[in-house]
């Protein structure tokens, strides 16, 4: 070890950090301390003539960290957080002299950023009680020295549970244009916004049922997110209890989640159970064998009523079950297993060719569908 850099015009912690895997057991002010130790010793030197005025990498930040993690903990003192994060910004210049000095004295030490987190992080831990999280803090903090500035990143707040929509005529998500006075994302968000105190909300659904059909049964998986929440420890049963007054959307199952949660949500292809009811001029009989030709593979081109908004293209989807239920006043109620993604609607109807086979094409007349209800989500396989 160059115990030359005893002289470097640097604090201990600077000095200690070029040889940081020297001295297992040390801190780095300590390294940097017993550097100078045996440098004035091996020299007859006073100690207290190595020490510079202000270190020529830091500039003194390394004397301020109790002032730093102060200034954290203000900063935090309005959000409720088990664990945190501590990260920071440096010029760059400071980082390019640091590797300098690291590659002229043959040391592999950690770099000024990571030292500085870990001791900021170890005094607010002292202050707040709270624990340092290196992978999913609740709350990130970084300190931008350049400025004296700092940014919090707030983890979302993710809730899991499944809903029922028990009314027609509302979307699964708000819509930007206020076309809808509300959403079942509304609805279900509203009262977590106001425990969480956070500031954005998103619904993420196993797939979406039209606006004018309900969603029944088992009811859908879903996760809400919260954005930036100030409160963390909520009430489940109670959010549950006051969504469920509304009487149009009913939600269970709640639970934490996890962010890898909401991909899983959004990638199933779950099979999907409906019941569906149209009229058409024809008798239970011709229906029923209609029905059973539709059992299989069928070719749907995107529908006239989403093509607006959705790739014109055709899919391949599987109808697995296909039944008529009730038959009543001209009006037949059909339930259906299909794949994720089957257009139910255009099943029956036919959408003017662009689904085949249909129950239209099939019964060679017009049918029109009434209304459509999803009843059972069959996410388990």
């Amino acid at each position: 070890m160059d115990l030359e850099a005893a002289k470097l015009k640097l604090c201990d912690h600077c000095l200690g950090r070029i040889f940081g895997l020297r001295g297992h057991g040390l801190s780095n002010d300590e390294r940097g301390r017993a550097i100078r130790v045996l440098y004035a010793m091996d020299h007859n030197e006073d100690i207290n003539s190595l020490y510079p005025d202000t270190c020529e990498l830091c500039g003194g930040i390394f004397n301020r960290l109790d002032e730093y993690a102060r200034y954290v903990v203000e900063k935090l003192k309005d959000y409720e957080f088990s664990t945190f994060l501590i990260g920071s910004k440096f010029y760059e210049d400071i980082l390019e002299r640091e590797k300098e000095l690291q590659a002229r004295f043959g040391g592999s030490g950690e770099s000024i950023s990571r030292e500085f987190n870990r001791e900021v992080g170890k005094r607010v831990s002292k202050i707040t009680g709270k624990e340092v999280d290196l992978k999913a803090p609740d709350i990130t903090v970084i300190v931008d020295t350049r400025y004296d500035s700092i940014e919090i990143e707030v983890k979302p707040l993710l809730i899991y549970g499944r809903y029922r929509k028990l009314v027609r005529g509302i979307p699964q998500t708000k819509w930007p244009s206020g076309k809808y006075k509300e959403s079942v994302e509304e609805i279900i968000a509203r009262p977590v916004m106001e425990l969480t105190r956070g500031e954005e909300h998103m619904l993420h659904g196993m797939g979406r049922e039209d606006i004018d059909a309900r969603m029944l049964g088992n009811g859908r998986p879903f996760i809400l997110e919260i954005k930036r929440p100030r409160v963390r420890s909520i009430d489940l049963e109670e959010i549950a209890k006051r969504v469920n007054s509304s009487g149009k959307v009913e939600i269970f199952d709640l639970r934490f989640a996890e962010k890898e949660e909401i991909r899983k949500i959004k990638e199933a292809e779950s099979r999907k159970r409906y019941r569906i009811a149209v009229e058409v001029e024809a008798s239970e009989e011709e229906v029923r064998d209609a029905l059973k030709a539709l059992i299989g593979k069928i070719r749907q081109r995107t529908p006239t009523r989403v093509k607006h908004r959705r790739a014109d293209k055709v899919r391949i989807r599987e109808v697995y079950e296909i039944r008529l239920v009730e038959h009543k006043d001209g009006e037949f109620i059909i339930e259906v297993l299909a794949q994720s993604g089957t257009y139910i609607k255009e099943l029956m109807h036919g959408d003017e060719g662009r689904t085949s086979p249909s129950l239209a094409e099939k019964l060679g007349k017009e049918v029109k569908v009434k209304w459509l209800d999803v009843i059972e989500i069959l996410d388990d396989k």
